[in-house]
């Protein structure tokens, strides 16, 4: 999840645990240790794209990592508030609280937590939540900021803190719920139109999980197709096809590149050309617009190339996309439940210019 909706959760768990003890000095350390697992993006700075990609929601974001630093962190903290009541049983909880919430709620985004790092570098993940979600971080942040301006002593601090929680992961398990309801949909329709399938995966739109975008894969390639919970449900669903033009990356099958990429990936990928350059593009991610039809500005779009060594690397590059305001406007109807327009999309890309060829742009399912 971003960083503020990562803060507001150390921070309610800072409260929760020695709130009454130490007032707000709890949610501050709450607030800073629920942002150290994403310190990994440090990591950055010294190591090449290939490494970073493996190391990003690795090890700090395992269930094991608090086991190991709260106790570290606890005893910082003690040495820093000798004249507090809180003992070190209390800091070690509110670290450790904090440390293992983040990787926790990371597990219900799309991207990718390696959660039982060492043991394996599977990346979990419950795609049943955008990564900035305000239905899930407004009202926990009302509720924290309420608890924060009462006296620490105070019976109803404990009580706001408590609703901030609880409303929020009764929130997320909605979102597990609608994820549920999504899915009978797209299986029924893929059935309807006679698309034969090896997987789907199911991810939610932006900022709401009431909008789905179903991403099937088939042998050669995949489909795309949006379904929201408002819509009615005697309408077809539209899908794109998308080729997973897997010949083009045969010139660097073996590489550790491409290996971190497909790993990455998880498979749901697409290759293209661009200006002479190879692009790998993870669908997982989709596109900017694409509950409008626009399936080709991809979100995560990795150019792959030979240094100077005639090493094979990767850098992120983000494709060309005309953002606009109204585009939220877009969204919004969308997502309860009406079919965007034509002219919708007309801020996308050409085909041509993304350096897709014409016969690659299926608007419908073939079948």
């Amino acid at each position: 999840m971003d960083s503020l909706t990562q803060i507001v959760l150390g921070a309610a768990m800072g409260e929760l645990v020695a709130g009454r003890k130490i007032g707000y000095k709890a949610a501050l350390w709450g607030a800073f240790a629920g942002t150290i697992p994403d310190l990994d993006v440090l990591f950055g700075l010294f190591v090449d794209p290939v490494d970073y990609l493996h190391i990003h929601r690795g090890f700090t974001h395992s269930i094991f990592f608090s086991v190991i630093a709260a106790p570290v962190l606890a005893w910082i903290a003690v040495r820093f508030h000798k004249r507090e009541s809180a003992t070190y049983r209390d800091w070690f909880w509110l670290f450790y609280l904090a440390l293992l919430t983040h990787p926790l709620l990371d597990w219900f985004t799309g991207y990718g937590t390696q959660l039982l790092f060492p043991f394996t570098d599977y990346a979990f993940e419950l795609n049943t939540i955008f990564i900035i979600d305000p239905l899930y971080t407004l009202p926990f942040l009302g509720c924290l900021i309420a608890a924060l301006r009462l006296p620490k002593e105070h019976p109803r601090r404990k009580k706001w803190a408590l609703a901030g929680v609880g409303i929020s992961s009764s929130y997320l398990l909605l979102t597990v719920l609608l994820k549920l309801a999504a899915i009978p949909q797209f299986e029924a329709e893929l059935e309807r139109q006679n698309i034969s399938y090896e997987r789907m995966m199911t991810i939610p739109g932006p900022f709401n999980s009431f909008l789905w975008r179903a991403l099937v894969e088939t042998e050669d390639g995949f489909y795309q197709g949006h379904y929201s919970l408002f819509d009615d449900r005697s309408k077809k669903i539209e899908f794109q096809y998308l080729p997973r033009n897997a010949y083009l990356i045969e010139p660097v099958k073996d590489t550790r590149a491409l290996d971190r990429l497909l790993w990455f990936s998880k498979g749901y990928y697409h290759a293209n050309i661009v200006d002479g350059n190879l692009y790998l593009n993870d669908l997982r991610f989709g596109s900017y617009n694409s509950w409008a039809g626009d399936m080709y500005s991809f979100i995560f779009a990795f150019r792959i190339f030979e240094d100077d060594n005639g090493e094979v690397l990767f850098e992120q590059e983000q494709m060309p996309v005309d953002f606009r305001w109204s585009d939220f406007g877009v969204l919004l109807s969308r997502t309860l439940g009406q079919t965007a327009k034509e002219g919708d999309s007309d801020r996308m890309s050409s085909v041509d210019d993304m350096g897709f060829p014409e016969s690659f742009r299926v608007i419908s399912s073939p079948h």
